[in-house]
């Protein structure tokens, strides 16, 4: 099914550290679906409903397979890969080129051309941090290898690597049903004209409102939690990482015939500088016969990303001796007292203080919080630092990135991920 197959051949490309999978731009020609009649609805707006993907964006099967099937590669050492998702990434099929100045970009490819997010300087410096420690497209930060709903807006379009989504439309609402991690997630739009809660919780999707402007449907999003990235990765441009949970998304989606164009222009008061307006992407009715599988998630591609030495971020050793710097560049400087937050979704935000000594890369510490005294253990590779917190026999991974008197990462405690954020205590 050609829903499923990016996203079966992750674990394959994570392997490989070539995760190139990203947004497009501007319409260089008009695919041939946009030359069909576009559906209307019985009160005459365009009829969104459908199942869309990228159909077959694969070249190189063998020509007795089914295209875009799967891919059967054997080594010269007799070695035989198998990637049963069709992970021989070419542009041979792709429907729908797109540009963006001057610049032609492929389907889920890098879209170097795009616009990153406009960042104030502090949050740019932990976006190229981060940027600079991947490997490819890879970084253990990105919450995608642990499984995290993709968020609006990188998910607004995106869906098994191949944009594979349902769309269901009535007068009072618009029902968006998505095929990827964590698992089949969906999406309404409200259209009897309510306003946003006041009291609205925030979430990895938050809540939408639309309405029409002519054949266009725009949809306002609000409501969005902190725990997503903006895009990079599978769905670049590169930089597209944090956000924080003030961001508000206004959408624009618009069929013309078979082909649907989606744009959205994003904004964040505290990290952003001004209005982001994304690079505009598209998606096309899928064959007749394809829809959307209910195949969940499991982050096992995260353990498998290694950097451009070979080496993996995380092995059977304990992550303060994990793999060898990915670059000669001198380790930040991270010794010093810091007041840390943890976000806890089950106890709030937890308050603690952590004193950290550093010999070149090693880390060591003490972290206080209500529990008493922990020892850390940690080691720097260039801005980012990877340690364990010791609480009897249970160990907290920690993964963060330093820039100056920040400190912003996560913590790993049992099933459960938090963000944490310190700023080094004067």
């Amino acid at each position: 099914m050609n829903g499923l197959l990016v996203r079966c051949s992750l674990v394959a490309a994570a392997l490989m550290a070539t995760f190139s999978m990203a947004p497009r731009c501007a319409a260089q020609d008009a695919p041939s679906g946009a030359q069909k009649p576009t559906p209307r609805a019985p009160d005459g707006r365009p009829d969104l409903s459908g199942f869309y993907n990228l159909v077959d964006i694969y070249k190189g099967d063998p020509v007795e397979e089914k295209p875009g099937q799967h891919v059967v590669v054997k080594s010269a050492d007799g070695s035989v890969f198998f990637d049963y998702g069709g992970s021989n990434q070419g542009d041979g099929g792709a429907r729908i080129r797109q540009t963006q100045n001057g610049k032609v970009n492929l389907l889920d490819r890098t879209c170097a051309s795009c616009e990153n997010p406009p960042y104030k300087p502090e949050y740019m410096a932990k976006a190229k941090a981060i940027g600079d420690a991947m490997n490819g497209d890879a970084s253990p930060f990105d919450p995608q290898y642990d499984c995290k709903p993709y968020g609006i807006p990188r998910g607004s379009l995106r869906g098994g690597g191949d944009y594979a989504m349902q769309i269901v439309q009535n007068a009072q609402a618009i029902a968006f049903l998505y095929e990827d991690r964590p698992g089949p997630y969906f999406r309404i739009i409200y259209m009897d004209g309510r306003p946003h809660p006041e009291d609205l919780d925030k979430s990895y999707f938050g809540h939408s409102v639309g309405h029409w402007e002519g054949d266009t449907l725009v949809v306002d999003v609000t409501g969005l939690n902190d725990e997503t990235w903006l895009g990079s990765g599978t769905v670049g441009p590169k930089l597209a990482m944090m956000h924080s949970d003030q961001l508000h998304v206004v959408e624009r989606w618009t069929r013309t015939g078979d082909v649907l164009t989606w744009e959205a222009t994003v904004e964040d008061p505290v990290m952003f500088t001004k209005p982001w307006v994304m690079t505009p992407r598209q998606t096309q009715i899928a064959a007749a016969d394809d829809y959307i599988r209910p195949t969940m998630c499991v982050p096992l591609d995260k353990g498998h990303i290694v950097k451009a030495d070979e080496t993996l971020y995380s092995s059977s050793k304990s992550a303060a001796e994990s793999a060898a710097p990915l670059s000669p560049a001198a380790p930040a400087k991270i010794a010093g007292n810091w007041s840390v937050q943890v976000f806890s979704t089950t106890e709030g935000v937890l308050n603690e203080q952590w004193s950290i000594k550093q010999e070149a890369d090693k880390v060591t510490g003490t972290v206080k919080n209500k529990k008493g005294e922990l020892p850390l253990e940690a080691r720097m590779d260039g801005s980012s630092l990877i340690g364990t917190i010791t609480d009897g026999d249970k160990k907290y991974e920690v993964h963060g990135t330093v820039v100056k008197n920040d400190f912003d990462g996560t913590i790993k405690m049992g099933k459960n991920e938090f963000r944490l954020s310190a700023k080094r205590s004067q």
